[in-house]
Formats: structure tokens, sequence, C-alpha cells
């Protein structure tokens, strides 16, 4: 073979290889990289998965392939070591910025979890952060198996994706740190453990795919299950957007769509230890879909004004969906209710009261020593867009993913961010 064929033959392999890669590599250039704060304490450990190492770099002029790192903030000083070895510890410089990573599928194991991507640790407010760098259709993959049961059907896995993907979308660069956090405050993530096949094709077969209103992308907020019908934002939060609207809700099989749970007068004074204890609760506002707006509070040492929302942590409920009612508690005796009834305006209790609506309701009775403050709910989280639970039974039903979200996303287009 002649030169001139030999190098017009290299120069053909060469166009080739331009032509079927670049393309896939400038799509892969576009794909964001999110920060996921999973860490913020005083000690951290890192290690590699078996046999494999981590790499390190900010510990030495070079990057160190290492099986391990302890790293320990304490006293103002941050110290590490490495490889186990427990009785070798350095100094760490005052404005240190490690990046651990490694070039391997499992991950790197991290407070028993394995996670993709780099994991940068750096001091912020006394505390070690960590955080994990990684792509976002990786970093969704994993919060799809985190925030939604593998065994639910693809469509709904599908709009659980993109609704995830708009809200990250959504927070890119809002946060001069990390863009995201891991847990419920954002939404959950769990690293590697949370992926599976299933859940891998759910993400692949909607990647690029967000929800938007008016070109712009919208705050994909979601829940487990609403209680019947899902809730307006405002109610919740302090705008009212024209996306989150209250609509019918399928999550009638959802297992916290009736839930009960008693708490003592003695866990009442504890958790109200502020007003000296808690004599007596009462509803004065509620939601059209029902979910408790405002309490009053009686105790001691005065009375208080909460929100639902307060009551619900402080009492640590699945909802502020919910009602209340007085439980008698004594051994060898049959249990004895005492209902309450909040009607907009009106409460009933000892069953001769009746109350001009015109009235404030009265507060729930006196609780006494040997009743339990029984709350009766309905749901699980605040109720605002995407109900999880009935987008199973949607799917169940045959619906697909976009008429999955555009039921719980009034007036919204799917299309490619």
């Amino acid at each position: 073979m002649s030169t001139s064929l030999k190098s017009n033959s290299r120069w053909t392999i060469v166009f080739i290889a331009i032509f079927f890669i670049s393309p896939l590599k400038a799509i892969g250039a576009k794909e964001p990289l999110i920060r996921v704060l999973i860490g913020q304490e005083n000690k951290a450990r890192f290690r590699a998965d078996g046999s494999k190492s981590i790499f390190v770099k900010g510990i030495s002029s070079k990057q160190r392939p290492i099986k391990s790192i302890n790293i320990i903030y304490s006293n103002g000083s941050a110290n590490y070591s490495l490889n186990n070895n427990l009785n070798s510890w350095f100094e760490l410089p005052k404005n240190f910025n490690l990046i651990i990573k490694n070039n391997h599928e499992r991950g790197i194991w991290y407070k028993n979890r394995r996670y993709a991507g780099e994991l940068r640790v750096s001091l912020n407010d006394n505390k070690l952060q960590i955080i994990n760098y990684l792509k976002l259709e990786k970093y969704l993959k994993s919060v799809v198996g985190s925030e939604m049961p593998k065994e639910f059907p693809i469509a709904a896995l599908q709009a659980q994706a993109i609704a995830a993907r708009t809200y990250a979308l959504k927070l890119l660069g809002k946060n001069q740190f990390f863009d995201i956090h891991s847990t419920q405050a954002s939404q959950v993530y769990l690293g590697l453990e949370a992926e599976t096949a299933k859940i891998n094709r759910a993400v692949k077969s909607t990647s690029s795919l967000a929800l938007f209103y008016k070109n712009e992308l919208i705050e994909a907020v979601f829940h487990s299950s609403s209680g019947g019908r899902t809730e307006n934002s405002g109610q919740v939060w302090k705008y009212q957007l024209p996306y989150l609207r209250s609509v019918v809700d399928y999550d009638q099989n959802s297992i916290k769509y009736r839930w009960t749970k008693e708490i003592s007068s003695s866990e009442l004074d504890q958790i109200f230890s502020g007003l000296g204890g808690l004599n007596s609760i009462q509803i004065i506002k509620k939601s059209n879909t029902d979910r408790v707006l405002k309490v009053r509070l009686y105790g001691p040492k005065g009375n208080e004004n909460i929100s639902g929302r307060t009551l619900r942590k402080k009492l640590k409920l699945l909802s502020n969906k919910f009602d209340l009612n007085l439980k008698f508690n004594q051994i060898n005796q049959d249990d004895k209710m005492m209902k309450i009834n909040y009607i907009y305006g009106k409460n009933k209790f000892n069953l001769d009261k009746k109350l001009d609506s015109d009235f404030a309701p009265y507060p729930l009775p006196v609780i006494p020593i040997d009743y339990f403050l029984l709350v009766k709910g309905y749901g699980a989280g605040h109720g605002v867009g995407m109900s999880q639970w009935g987008a199973r039974a949607m799917a169940e039903r045959g619906a697909s993913f976009h008429k999955i979200l555009k039921h719980y996303y009034t007036g919204v287009q799917i299309k490619t961010f």
C-alpha cells in the first residue's frame, strides 16, 4: 500500500472517530455537575472498596493513592491519618480543601454508604463539610431510588425522575458551597446503594426532561401521600404558585393514608416546657383540604398561637392533616374517647354543648394526667405537588409519566432543559 493511501486511510479513521465520538463528548459536556452536601461533622472517614485505592489531593504536593483516610477537627485544628494508622497523625493547613476520588464503579465509602464522583472536604463554620461532586444523571439514579420504592411502576419512577431533575436544576448555583442537601431538607440522596436496574432505566428513558411553566423551571416539590387531596402551595409556604394547586389525589392505598399517634400528658409537658406544660389545645384554622393551619396552646405559664406546621414538627407527626381527640388511659378499663370535632367556626365537645358559629371555637378540654392526646391523621409530607403514592396508583391504571406530571403540576410543559 502506498504512503498516500496509508495517509488517506489514517485521516479517514480520524474523521470517523471525530464524527462518531465528538457528539457524545459534546452531549456529556452539557450535563451539569451537582454539589451535594452529604456531611457536616467533627470527624469523618473515607475508604476504598475492597482492594481498590482512593486518591487524595491536598495532603501533599502530589495526588496520593491510599486505602483510607481519617480526619478529625478539634480545638481549631484539623488532623488526618492514613490507612488506619491511628498512631500517626498529620496536621492539615488552615484553609485545606481535600479532593477524594477513585476510578472504580464501586465508589468511595463514607458512613456505610458508597458515593460516585468525587468527595471534597473543607472546613466551614468549624465543621468538616463533605460535598459530593457528581454528574446530574448519576445523582438522579440515587435520588429516585432513595425517594420512591423500586417496586413502583416504571411510569411512576419516570415521573419521579423528571420531578427530581427539575428540583435539582432549579437549585444549581444558588448556594456558594453546595447546591443541594442529601436529606429531606431537599431530596433524599443515599449514594450508590439506592440504584437498581429498573430505576436506572427510568432515569435514562427521561434523560434531559424537566418541568417548565411559561418557559421557566418550576419548583417541582413532591411528597409521599396527601390523604386524598393535595394542597395549594400558598397554604403551606409564602407564595401561591400557579402550577402548585390543590388536585384530587389517588393515594388511598398508601401505607400512610391513615395514621394515629398517642402522646401522653407527661410527653406534652416536656414538648411544651416553655408554657410550663400543656393544659389544653385548640385548632383555630384549617385549610380547604382539612390541613391544620393554626392552633392555640394553653399552658400554666400562658397561651400561645403556633402554625400547624410548627405543631407537626413539635409532635413529630407525618403531616398536618389531622384531628385531635382525648383517649382515656387506665388499666382494666375500656378505652373511653372524647371526640373533638372541628367545624369551621364551631367546636363541639361533651356532646351537649352547642355553640354559635360567630364565636371562636372552644379549646379542647383540659388534658388530665390519665389521658392521651390522640392524633388521627392522613397522608405524609407537606401535601404540595406530586403525590408519590398517587403517582403509583395512576401508573397502575395505565397513566404515562406525562399524564401523572400534568395532573399534579397544573399547566406545565415537559421538555428538555
